[in-house]
């Protein structure tokens, strides 16, 4: 009997697939989040700057865009956690945590590291994950965080908010300077009322950019268009910004507080000190000689900012003319003003001043003017007629500031501060600012070089 010997069976092959290695798969699904982050990070920025949305949608988009960077995030730490510590956290908190899933990477290190459960180093590398990938966001979108925390918030308010949030979104526009201001600012300037008059303020208030062109045309479009109140804001911030094509619409806004009765608005007063055209000179006057007595101090100063046109020496004569009457504080302003023209004749009617003061009146502190330019006038202020001294030294300083070459300017003056300086009764401030002033007619000047007063005058 011939024993079979049986054939062995042929081998089944298994084909067996291998996977790509963990961090290879964490560091494509990284790639992709971090894509699908920047994506809808930079839409986000492009709406917010650029759509006008309601309160709702603009939350919510800002929730996608934070969301967008904690989706690269935590991707971004899983990804460094598996390279760093050898998947710590995934192992231990997500595989050993999910029931069913695959351990097929689980050897000895993966069990000791099930052992120990990380408790620092993935949250470690989230909170830094989630700054790098912050900042990496803020480049791609030129920095949409800072624009909305600076300007974004304050953007939205003015298009959406009440009355009272928009006011407030101006006031803060006014002292921000970006690219997005402006076109804020002239959307604010065309809904009319508070809103419009507020922003013709914010856009005048912009007079330091290099490059003023495009703050012009809506201005002179809310002159000519505008409500009263936004016509009165335009024309100020025009001053301001040198517009002298508009200061016909400044004297107009002044001659009607003039005509009215009440106070003049010291803004327009102080806006054509700015514009410096000639042609305000008889409005100037007249607020002078009948404006209240705020008013009266700003415009003194204003005429003396004309010192450099044409013709100006009629306006010395004119403030010389009004000093005779004036009370106290509005003396001061006049001889801060004509300290500012510096013309030499004018030391005759600072003598003059002097003499005819009383002692109280000598000794009176001058003060400082503060002008709000903001429609409510808390904000935005501008000093004049600085610093504070008392009328004394105000006179001596202004004389400091004129030449006394001719001789009949100094047979006046020279025995006039000699006895300043020997008068026991003032203080020694004037003493010494007395002191200053004749040394220096003295030793700097040459009587027989130099023009008689009136030929210095029409110089």
């Amino acid at each position: 009997m011939i024993a079979r010997v049986s054939e062995p069976e042929p081998k089944m092959q298994v084909s067996v697939t291998r996977q790509a290695p963990t961090w290879a798969r964490l560091f494509s699904y990284a790639v992709i989040a971090n894509a699908l982050g920047i994506a809808v990070a930079v839409w986000v920025a492009r709406l917010v700057r650029n759509v006008p949305a309601t309160d709702s949608t603009e939350q919510w988009l800002r929730a996608a865009y934070y969301g967008g960077i904690a989706l690269a995030a935590v991707f971004d730490a899983l990804l460094l956690d598996e390279l760093l510590f050898a998947g710590a956290f995934r192992r231990t908190h997500i595989v050993g945590r999910l029931p069913g899933a695959a351990r097929s990477d689980d050897d000895v290190e993966g069990v000791a590291l099930s052992m120990q459960r990380s408790t620092w180093s993935f949250p470690a590398l989230l909170l830094g994950a989630g700054l790098v990938t912050s900042l990496a966001f803020g480049v791609v979108t030129h920095d949409f965080e800072g624009y909305y925390r600076h300007l974004g918030v304050h953007i939205g308010s003015l298009r959406r908010g009440d009355e009272a949030r928009q006011l407030e979104a101006v006031r803060q526009l006014s002292i921000r300077r970006a690219p997005e201001v402006i076109p804020a600012l002239r959307w604010g300037l065309q809904q009319g009322g508070s809103v419009a008059a507020w922003s013709a303020w914010a856009i005048g208030r912009h007079r330091d950019l290099p490059n003023r062109r495009p703050l012009v045309p809506p201005l002179v479009a809310a002159v000519r268009d505008g409500d009263a109140a936004t016509r009165r804001e335009a024309a100020i911030a025009l001053g301001r910004l040198q517009q002298r094509s508009m200061v016909g619409a400044l004297q107009a806004e002044v001659e009607a507080d003039l005509a009215a009765g009440g106070p003049v608005d010291p803004r327009l007063l102080y806006a054509l000190g700015v514009v410096q055209v000639l042609s305000s000179k008889d409005v100037l006057e007249r607020v002078l000689q009948q404006g209240d007595p705020q008013a009266q101090k700003v415009a003194a100063w204003a005429i003396a900012q004309h010192r450099d046109q044409r013709g100006a020496k009629n306006l010395v004569t004119l403030l010389e003319d009004r000093l005779p009457t004036a009370d106290v504080e509005l003396r001061c302003a006049i001889v801060h003003a004509l300290g500012i023209f510096a013309h030499e004749r004018s030391n005759l009617a600072l003598v003059r001043t002097h003499d005819d003061s009383t002692a109280a009146e000598l000794t009176f502190v001058c003060p400082r003017i503060r002008i709000f330019m903001s429609p409510d006038a808390q904000d935005d202020a501008e000093e004049i007629l600085m610093p504070e001294d008392t009328l004394a030294l105000k006179i001596l300083v202004a004389m400091g500031q004129m030449r006394a070459t001719s001789p009949e300017v100094r047979k006046v003056v020279e025995p006039w501060l000699e006895a300043r300086v020997a008068d026991p009764n003032v203080t020694a401030f004037v003493t010494e600012g007395a002191r200053a002033v004749l040394n220096g007619i003295r030793e700097g000047r040459d009587d027989s070089k130099r023009p008689t007063v009136e030929e210095a005058f029409d110089m």
